[in-house]
Formats: C-alpha cells, sequence, structure tokens
C-alpha cells in the first residue's frame, strides 16, 4: 500500500513540474491606435508629401492642406507617423505620430 501511495505522490509530482515547465507560447501584440485624420474646413488645396528623411528622422507621407486667411497659419500638416529610431538594416524600431499642427510658411 506504501508502494501504491508513494507512487502516485511521485507521479503527481512529475505531473506538477511537467505542467510548469511547460509555458504557453508567449506572442507579443502591437495595438495601432486608428485614428480619424480631420483636417480643419473649409480646404483649399491639399497636397500629398511623400515619405522622406529629415536627418535621420524617417517622415511618413502625410497630407499638407494649404488655407487663406487663417490667423493659425498657412498650412494645416495632418497626422503623420515619424521613425525617429532605426535598426542598422533600416527597420524601424521607434515609431511616434506626430498629431496634425498649423504652420506658418510652407517650405
Amino acid at each position: 500500500m506504501l508502494y501504491f501511495r508513494l507512487s502516485i505522490f511521485i507521479v503527481g509530482l512529475l505531473s506538477l513540474l511537467f505542467s510548469l515547465g511547460v509555458k504557453a507560447q508567449e506572442t507579443a501584440t502591437t495595438v495601432v491606435e486608428k485614428r480619424v485624420i480631420v483636417s480643419p474646413a473649409p480646404k483649399a488645396v491639399c497636397s500629398t508629401v511623400a515619405g522622406h528623411w529629415e536627418g535621420n528622422i524617417w517622415i511618413n507621407t502625410h497630407d499638407v492642406c494649404k488655407y487663406e486667411n487663417r490667423a493659425e497659419g498657412v498650412a494645416w500638416v495632418n497626422d503623420y507617423w515619424s521613425c525617429t529610431e532605426a535598426a542598422a538594416d533600416g527597420t524601424c524600431t521607434t515609431w511616434v505620430l506626430v498629431p496634425g499642427h498649423w504652420v506658418k510658411t510652407l517650405e
């Protein structure tokens, strides 16, 4: 009887150790905020600025809308994503959302 109880205890202990050693595979999920891009009304002329590098920062493709007679500025730059850090192979490692904003001059 002692061997039977001892064997049940050992099997239970091994099962516990085995189950603790087996973990569910961990996955990394990137949550991306979905945003509706709205530029102020009434719009004049909007154009798309192609993605480009400014120094070592990647500026993603975005729209710029020109306005007339606005105290806030001459153009509205819509929200866009900017890569501020990249790996040696050029893969972006850090993205930052640049919110829409007014600019006083167009370059």
